[in-house]
């Protein structure tokens, strides 16, 4: 059976993975600090838009003004516009700053966790969303200490993506010289599909790559794919 797919909006990637992204899906974008997670989740949203889907982006980490003045130099996309015309909302998720007298940290991250869980089905309602963004989990990586709180946690809120229809896209940060593909190891077990982007030295030059690490229920390209960000949009360099 052929599945329905979602364009990544990044140019060159859909052709690597059968089409696109599943419709429905929760995917991971992962990567060390200022590898273009941003530019990928923005290049996503305003790929739904151009075709009539809205989408809801929420950030835990940046502010929303930051990503949009970021969007508007590097691609010229008018975030503030799209928000304007109802087909993009921006939410700001800030975490919780234990107080010194808070003993009970576990119901902080409860409250932390469903406080995410109502905001992200709020704002998909609110404009009937088909695309989100969540910029990022790493934010609840740190937050949560113990490891199976933090695998429910994640789980909860992957749950809540597909249980709206939507499909997704949240980012990590991978930490300075850390092997895996997220701080704590667990977010990429529960997506569907997992893109890792890197730097690579190459020509005493930092080079962009984009590696597909896993997609549920897809033949997928597994080679390293060079990319550049463009004025366009991000985009893979056929190698």
């Amino acid at each position: 059976m052929e599945l329905d797919r979602v364009s990544t909006g990044v140019l060159g990637l859909d052709s690597k993975i059968k089409g696109g992204l599943i419709k429905g899906s929760v995917n991971l974008v992962t990567g060390k600090t200022g590898t273009g997670k941003t530019s990928f989740c923005v290049s996503f949203l305003h790929c739904g838009i151009e075709n009539n889907e809205r989408g809801v982006y929420i950030t835990t980490e940046e502010t929303g003004d930051d990503i949009k003045k970021d969007a508007l130099s590097m691609f010229n996309w008018d975030l503030s516009e799209m928000e304007r015309n109802g087909m993009l909302l921006m939410v700001s998720i800030k975490p919780i700053f234990p107080s010194k007298e808070a003993t009970d940290i576990n119901h902080l991250v409860r409250l932390y966790i469903f406080d995410i869980l109502n905001k992200i089905e709020e704002s998909v309602k609110r404009i009937k969303a088909q695309r989100v963004v969540l910029d990022s989990v790493s934010i609840v990586e740190l937050f949560i200490k113990d490891d199976y709180i933090s695998r429910v946690a994640l789980a909860a809120i992957a749950e809540k993506l597909r249980s709206l229809g939507v499909t997704s896209v949240v980012t990590a940060t991978i930490p300075e010289e850390h092997m895996g593909l997220s701080g704590s190891g667990i977010i990429e077990f529960i997506v569907d599909s997992v893109f890792k982007m890197d730097f690579v030295p190459v020509a005493e030059e930092f080079k962009r790559t984009l590696t597909v690490r896993k997609m549920r229920r897809t033949d997928h390209s597994t080679l390293i794919h060079p990319f550049e960000v463009t004025p366009l949009g991000i985009r893979v360099i056929e190698i």
